[in-house]
């Protein structure tokens, strides 16, 4: 493998806050050989702070996604950088922080390994000074919040069925058609799934792992859930699939809270004790995180009603299973 065939891709909507540290903190990363900000229509100065960045360094440059997705964005990039002759890519989020030693660990680990995609634990960072930030932050890190998810823990290195997307073998990347450019979200535990069933494997490393920023608020932490249950399911139907314990916990969380109420009311009003158990497992999972503790049972009510929500949407609305490219 060329060590030094390697490109970084960002896909970007409205990223103003994260873009100049970001960029800053890549472009001490020797191996790689540009930086591609692939911008999906924003609104905010974020395609201003990259042009400007690419003034002073070639390394960078700014491409225009029509398609505004992240899996739109990442596909077209990789097709433009098989033609510019690179064989390894590597996919940057913007809410994120990257050690230094990011990009070669990747590829070392590529080679050393002969996976086909690297993939890496994304850890919630608490260094942010937004309070709700930070108690998202301790829910994501805890079980409360993903379910034990190997991932978003400091796990032990090693074969997974899934993990945060890091680094692809180009062509491996291209010969499967890419993300399905049709999935909003949920397109890297899509692609992973069909990764695996054409034989491919795919390794975590733990020596690569990177930090992230979760959502501000109660709000957009429940936007991003609901949008997540809903390309969950969609990934699961189109691979045939059932939902896994972890994804069905918040569903049947949603459900016990949405009936709870009609069921004590019209049946007797025991039915409200699962609702209630649930509650109380909440603030009891939630008390760890001491000061932050209602603030955590709060973001974790939400996240599971969001993605409950989600899941039981797309129930409602079969979608057509999209392209892969």
């Amino acid at each position: 493998m060329n060590r030094f065939a390697t490109l970084l891709v960002i896909p970007c909507l409205n990223e103003e806050t994260y873009l100049p540290g970001l960029l800053e903190s890549l472009l001490p990363q020797a191996l790689a050989r540009e930086i591609w900000v692939v911008d999906g229509g924003s609104t905010d100065r974020s395609c201003e702070i990259v042009s400007n960045m690419a003034r002073i360094t070639p390394r960078v440059r700014l491409l225009y996604n029509p398609d505004v997705t992240q899996a739109s964005g990442v596909n077209m990039a990789a097709k433009l950088a098989q033609e510019r002759g690179y064989d390894t890519l590597i996919r940057i989020d913007a809410h994120e922080l990257y050690p230094p030693d990011f990009v070669e660990t990747l590829v070392d680990t590529l080679a050393a390994t002969g996976a086909d995609s690297v993939t890496v634990p994304m850890i919630a960072t608490r260094r942010v000074a937004d309070p709700w930030q930070r108690a998202a932050a301790d829910l994501q890190r805890g079980w409360l919040g993903h379910g034990g998810a190997r991932h978003r823990k400091i796990a032990r290195s090693g074969w997974v069925q899934h993990g945060h997307h890091a680094a692809f073998r180009l062509t491996r990347f291209l010969e499967l058609g890419g993300y399905d450019a049709g999935f909003v979200a949920n397109e890297d535990v899509e692609f992973d799934q069909r990764l695996r069933a054409a034989g491919g494997r795919i390794w975590m490393e733990q020596k690569a792992a990177i930090r992230y920023f979760p959502r501000r608020s109660p709000r957009a932490l429940f936007r991003q859930m609901q949008r997540n249950g809903r390309w969950r399911l969609h990934t699961a139907r189109k691979h045939h699939r059932m939902l896994g314990l972890r994804q069905n916990l918040p569903v049947i969380a949603t459900l016990i809270l949405l009936l709870a109420l009609p069921s004590a009311l019209v049946l007797h009003p025991a039915a409200a004790l699962p609702a209630l158990g649930y509650l109380m497992l909440v603030l009891l999972l939630s008390a760890r995180c001491g000061r932050s503790s209602l603030r955590v049972a709060w973001l974790a009510l939400v996240s599971h009603l969001g993605f409950g929500l989600g899941v039981l949407s797309a129930m409602l609305k079969r979608r057509p299973v999209a392209g892969r490219s």
